[in-house]
Order: structure tokens, then C-alpha cells, then sequence
């Protein structure tokens, strides 16, 4: 058979993640596995090459070299209680507290840094291409994380990743072999709800506002030049150094009274909250997804008028401040908490 020979379809690429003791070091097995449904893999292995410009007898280059290894890519899905929060942790820095119900638990996700002291700083993830072939990608982090919604479809999350490195194998088909895929649905559009208050405080069910979408963006800008590697290496000799972290939001809603604008105009200051409440868990629980910006400005609100037949909506962005005391380690500009079906801490 020659190669290029055979077609290999896409449907049979499973996908599972497990955070890291060490950075660096595998530790998906098939008995410590978390899977994760994807909708499409983007994460792939590149070289840094360079063609030597060396003096010859020929105009050509004749020489070329191999250099830095990257790794990484996006990963879609549909955003999940269970199968979506090891990556939510990650994009938000590694750190959480976790609180065990009946049958259920909470994950409180805070802004963490990545640090020795924070829990989930690195992920393993076991990837299939198509049923005969898979790969193992070992020190991973969410370099930006994007959670979308929009009237008629599930909700989407898209994490881009780094990796340190990769490898590939064909006979490495056996965390595929025992994964137990939820049977649970993901988060939909009529989960959600938008909130939106002076102050925190106040986010309550009274507070909710139409919206028919938003877009939450929260960017790491992980460094992976030659400030995370070293001499003697081609790959990444630590974890990603995480700059400035930018958290985004844009919604779009109808215009039909001039308060969004007026905020906008004033930059009055405010909170928002993001709340989804999907598939039960036990009597007493569902699913659950809060996610709160506690101190919000306005950057655009002005509606636009795209056609007779179209209805007047704003485009509605957001400024995203830490709220409180900087000088502290309990001020923050974004926070989650996830209700979900596991009882253990992940």
C-alpha cells in the first residue's frame, strides 16, 4: 500500500486530559483518564526550520537546519459540567477550592497564577486521529479559552493550547479502549441567562436581561519564546510564563431603550454574571455554571441599522477590571463555580 493509499475518517478521535503532577510528564493512563468530546482537534507538532544562507558555488541553499519543536493548537467542544472543567480551571490559572455535596460538588475557580500552590497548572491529553493512529501531548496550558453562546445552539468552548511536547504512536490505543463518555447533554442557550448590576452584590434572578449571545475570552499570553527554553534542547524547558492576563466579553442584545447606551456614555461602572443551570444531577442539584464579573465598564453600545428587515441590536463590549484591593490576593476580575456530578475534588 502506498502511502496516501487508505482514507481514514475523523470520526472515531477520541480525546482525554488529566492534570499533571510534574510539568512535563504523561500521566493519562486507562485507569486515570478524563474525557473530553471534542468537535475538532486543532493541536499539531511544527518545527522551527532554517535554510542556511552560506556562500557556495551554487545561488540555492543547500543546507538547513532543525530548530525550536512547538506544540499546541485548539481544541473545540461543547461546554460541560464534567468534561470542560479541567480546561476552565487551567485558562484561569490552576487554582480552586472544592466543596463535596450529596452526590455532587462545587468547584469555586479562582484567578490563580500558575504557581507551586495552585492545583491544576499543567494537563496531559491523549488525542486520536481517526482509529488507527494516537497522540500524546504532555505539559500542557490554556494559552486563551473562549466559551460562546448564541439563541439556537449549544454552548461552544475552544481552548488554545502549548505544549511542551509530543508523540506519536500507533499501537497506543488503549485509554481509548476504556473511556466512559457522559451521557449527560452540554450546556445549551436556554441555560443561560445574562445578569447585569451596579454591584455584585446585587446579581440576583430579579437582574436578568435579554441577550441572544455573548462571547467570553479569557488570554493567558503565555510566553514560549526563548524565555521558557534553554540550550541543549529544542522544546520548552518550563511551563509557559503567563504575562498579563486580558479577560473579554462581548454580548449582543436588542435596543430597545437607551440604558445600555447610557451606561456606556457615562462608564458607569457594574457587575455581570453569566448563569447556566442544565441536566439534573439529583433531586435536590443541577448542573451548574456561574460565571461573575464583579467590576464591568462599557466600551461600545451603539446599535447599528443593517437593513429595513433587521432588528436593532448592540454589539455590547466590555472593559474587565479586578475589582477590590489589588494590593490583595482576594481581588479579582473574573471568578466561576461549577455545580457538577463529581464528588471528589478533580
Amino acid at each position: 500500500m502506498a502511502v496516501g493509499d487508505f482514507a481514514i475518517p475523523g470520526t472515531e478521535s477520541p480525546v482525554a486530559f488529566r492534570q499533571e503532577t510534574t510539568y512535563g510528564t504523561f500521566a493519562l493512563t486507562t485507569t486515570a483518564l478524563h474525557p473530553f468530546v471534542a468537535t475538532s482537534i486543532g493541536v499539531k507538532t511544527e518545527f522551527e526550520t532554517q535554510k542556511l544562507d552560506e556562500l557556495s558555488r551554487q545561488r540555492g541553499f543547500t543546507r538547513q537546519v532543525q530548530l525550536d519543536k512547538k506544540v499546541g493548537g485548539p481544541v473545540e467542544g461543547f461546554f460541560h459540567a464534567e468534561e470542560s472543567i479541567r480546561l476552565l480551571i487551567n485558562a484561569m490559572g490552576g487554582r480552586y477550592t472544592f466543596n463535596s455535596l450529596t452526590s455532587a460538588g462545587d468547584h469555586s475557580i479562582s484567578t490563580g497564577n500558575f504557581s507551586a500552590s495552585d492545583t491544576c497548572v499543567s494537563l496531559s491529553m491523549y488525542a486520536g486521529k481517526g482509529n488507527q493512529h494516537a497522540w500524546r501531548y504532555a505539559g500542557g496550558v490554556v494559552d486563551t479559552l473562549k466559551i460562546s453562546a448564541n439563541v439556537g445552539e449549544p454552548v461552544k468552548i475552544t481552548a488554545e493550547m502549548v505544549f511542551q511536547d509530543s508523540s506519536l504512536s500507533a499501537a497506543d490505543t488503549a485509554p481509548a479502549a476504556v473511556m466512559s463518555v457522559s451521557t449527560i447533554a452540554p450546556f445549551t442557550y436556554v441555560d443561560g441567562v445574562f445578569r447585569y448590576a451596579a454591584v455584585e452584590g446585587s446579581l440576583t434572578s430579579t437582574l436578568n436581561e435579554p441577550i441572544q449571545g455573548f462571547e467570553l475570552e479569557i488570554k493567558n499570553n503565555l510566553m514560549t519564546g526563548p524565555e521558557a527554553r534553554q540550550l541543549g534542547s529544542r522544546i520548552l524547558s518550563r511551563r509557559p510564563p503567563a504575562t498579563r492576563r486580558e479577560v473579554s466579553l462581548k454580548v449582543t442584545q436588542r435596543f430597545d431603550t437607551t440604558t445600555a447606551f447610557d451606561r456606556f456614555v457615562s462608564n458607569t461602572g457594574g457587575s455581570v454574571q453569566l448563569f447556566f443551570s442544565g441536566a439534573s444531577i439529583t433531586a435536590e442539584y443541577n448542573r451548574e455554571a456561574r460565571c461573575t464579573l464583579p467590576n464591568v465598564r462599557f466600551k461600545g453600545a451603539e446599535p447599528l441599522v443593517e437593513g429595513a428587515n433587521a432588528i436593532l441590536s448592540s454589539d455590547i463590549e466590555f472593559d474587565i477590571l479586578v475589582s477590590g484591593d489589588s494590593g490583595t490576593l482576594t481581588s479579582r476580575e473574573i471568578g466561576w463555580t461549577i455545580r457538577n456530578g463529581l464528588t471528589t475534588a478533580i
